[in-house]
């Protein structure tokens, strides 16, 4: 029995029902399942425009924007990809929003050439074409759109993947046009052993092909101080909060339990990233954040920021505040 695939799709669509669509892949996996928007449907149709199979994508709208823009919604599924399926459509109800034919075959891949390279691999790849099989213009009578013929007026495009050995699948760069990419260990938010597989992609229909191996070293948390800022010059009587982060190689946060902050080489809080310091004297302070990790290596985030001279406003609040006290 031939091997499943999934058509994951992606698009987004106006407030007025237009549609656009974003390059999508094909996988043997289909991902997580998130449940759907009943209101719209995926339909797979065969050559005499029967309904194969339908399911219901993810519609949720596009972020925060301008109140005058226009409202954008994110559309995401995933079709499971029948032999007898030639298109697929967008439907909301009987509303057709969008249709396309689906390419006979997914493009075809050499195997890529991989070489060491200064902070990790670069893949070389050659250039492929998408399938040139003949794509139907119409399905059971209805027209497919010239404008949305996939395989032949998209051109291919590259991502390279990295699973790793937990089956971890990281997507390390979309959308890629160009034959090469170099793949900078530095950067990557997990450690361990992986493969490099290298995707080539019509925009419906995908291949992939293993392009080599790699072992990311584990790199040491990081350490931030968010506020105050740097060099920043604050009033003389107010109380300084501060804020920290301390983030693993993935880039999220971890416990702050063996962190301790100190001003002047004086502690003053720990096991908290949150903190205020109160009665400052005028003049430049040093503020430091440090991090115990794991292997008991002190990892430590400094900043430096100035206290101002008390002023006539100051003064007169002070004059203000001592009469008060008196009166009462």
């Amino acid at each position: 029995m031939p091997s499943m695939t999934y058509l994951h799709i992606r698009g987004t669509l106006a407030e007025n029902m237009v549609y656009r669509p974003r390059p999508g892949h094909e996988s043997s996996r289909p991902g997580r399942r998130e449940e759907g928007d009943s209101a719209y449907q995926l339909v797979l149709l065969d050559s005499q425009g029967s309904t194969l199979l339908t399911v219901a994508p993810q519609v949720s709208p596009r972020g925060c924007g301008n109140v005058d823009d226009p409202l954008r919604y994110r559309v995401r599924g995933v079709l499971p990809l029948h032999p007898n399926g030639v298109a697929y459509e967008l439907r909301r109800g009987e509303l057709l929003l969008y249709r396309t034919a689906i390419p006979v075959a997914p493009p075809t891949l050499a195997a890529p050439r991989t070489h060491r390279s200064a902070n990790g691999v670069t893949i070389n790849w050659q250039h492929c074409e998408p399938a040139s099989q003949e794509q139907p213009s119409c399905v059971g009578g209805s027209p497919i759109p010239p404008g949305d013929t996939s395989s032949s007026a998209q051109r291919v495009s590259y991502s390279v993947v990295a699973v790793m050995e937990s089956g971890r699948r990281i997507r390390v760069a979309r959308g890629l046009t160009a034959l090469a990419y170099s793949v900078d260990l530095s950067v990557m938010p997990v450690h361990g052993k992986a493969t490099l597989y290298l995707v080539a992609s019509d925009g419906i229909r995908s291949t992939e092909v293993e392009a080599g191996s790699i072992d990311v070293p584990q790199r040491p948390p990081s350490v931030h101080i968010l506020s105050p800022e740097a060099d920043a010059r604050l009033p003389y009587g107010q109380v300084v909060s501060v804020l920290g982060c301390c983030l693993d190689m993935g880039g999220r946060p971890i416990s702050p339990e063996r962190t301790a902050w100190s001003l002047d080489g004086e502690s003053f809080a720990a096991g908290t990233v949150v903190a205020v310091v109160e009665n400052l004297t005028p003049g430049k302070h040093r503020l430091t954040l440090a991090l115990e990790a794991e292997n008991a290596q002190l990892l430590e985030a400094k900043l430096t920021f100035t206290v101002e001279e008390p002023d006539e406003h100051f003064y007169r609040w002070q004059v203000l505040t001592t009469e008060h006290v008196d009166a009462d």
